[in-house]
């Protein structure tokens, strides 16, 4: 970060040259209040001395960051970087800093007594202000921007969640899924009273379900599967032999959590992008995987569709889960079938 700020040499240069100045008057300022008649104006040649110090020990702070940024960035140990650059700083500006120091004594300011504990505080003022406070300085922009990064993540996760709600609600109770089980259910009610009135209670089981359900965030596989059962009821009943749902789940794994109504946005795509007909019947198939995980995978027979698909519920269903759990959402598609894996909460 400070490499990138200070990567303009003509605009480094003089920035670190006024830098010098100041600091070196202090650096005066200190010792006038440790000794007594110690003159705050100094000569020229003192001052041109600490630039030349301040210029030579930022660059190569500079260089320093430049080969750590390589090696350890902050991105991957923030504490671990701040603490190997000022190890590494520390112990090799302490040593330029008292050479450069002596050096300009002895050849720019001409001074004939160099007072070694002078040295030692000098080098310890030019680390606190060259080194130490870099170094604390970017590890603390560092945090506030990974800090601000988080929270803009969890507006993007809210801002996604509340889009797949509206999307699973949109799906479920859209029209043509009511028209379809109405037009179904008129059918039933002059041939069959019986299959009439289960259909009406699973229909009325799935709407409830919804209008309970679709605001949390998890439910149990156990009442989600209950839904499923409910909803794939009415799709195999519309569709007749043409459509048939297996669901094979061991029972240690229904007491996990999925989001709600995640298998039915998935169902509901299956139906929607595949052909569904007695010459190519579809077949979804819902297990789990080591109690870990939930798939749901269906024979691959896309429709000509005129209307590409723009995968809306997919990606909603991702970026509902990597709000939800660490593990990710594994879509597979090869030539014949589709799988979707969740994670089992």
């Amino acid at each position: 970060m400070l490499v990138v700020h200070f990567s303009n040499s003509f605009l480094r240069i003089p920035l670190v040259i006024l830098a010098g100045v100041m600091l070196r008057f202090l650096l005066d300022l200190g010792f006038a209040l440790i000794y007594r008649f110690y003159s705050i104006v100094r000569p020229v040649q003192e001052y041109l001395g600490a630039v030349l110090l301040v210029v030579l020990v930022f660059e190569l702070v500079l260089l320093t960051k430049r080969w750590l940024n390589k090696r350890i960035p902050w991105e991957k140990g923030p504490t671990r970087r701040l603490v190997v650059e000022i190890f590494i700083n520390t112990g090799l500006m302490s040593s330029v800093i008292i050479a450069i120091s002596v050096l300009s004594h002895i050849y720019i300011s001409k001074v004939e007594f160099i007072r070694f504990s002078d040295e030692a505080i000098t080098a310890i003022f030019y680390l606190i202000w060259l080194v130490l406070i870099p170094a604390f300085g970017e590890f603390a922009l560092f945090l506030l921007n990974r800090y601000r990064f988080g929270l803009a993540e969890i507006e993007k996760f809210k801002k996604e969640n509340a889009e797949f709600q509206f999307e699973t609600l949109r799906t479920q109770v859209n029209p043509h899924f009511l028209f379809n089980s109405l037009n179904t259910l008129s059918g039933l009610v002059y041939h069959d009273r019986d299959k009439a009135a289960t259909f009406i209670r699973h229909m009325s089981d799935v709407y409830r379900y919804v209008l309970e359900n679709r605001n949390h965030e998890t439910i149990s596989l156990r009442q989600e599967i209950e839904f499923i059962r409910a909803f794939v009821y009415l799709y195999e009943l519309r569709f007749d032999k043409k459509l048939s749902v297996e669901i094979n789940i061991q029972p240690s794994a229904l007491k996990k959590l999925v989001a709600p109504m995640t298998l039915q946005l998935l169902i509901e795509n299956a139906v929607k992008h595949n052909v569904v007909s007695a010459r190519n019947p579809l077949k979804i198939r819902l297990y789990d995987q080591d109690e870990s995980r939930l798939i749901v995978s269906n024979n691959l027979q896309p429709k000509p569709d005129r209307n590409h698909s723009t995968a809306v519920g997919l990606k909603n269903i991702v970026s509902r889960y990597a709000f939800l759990s660490k593990q990710p959402v594994v879509i597979n598609k090869t030539e014949t079938d589709f799988m979707v894996s969740l994670p089992l909460i």
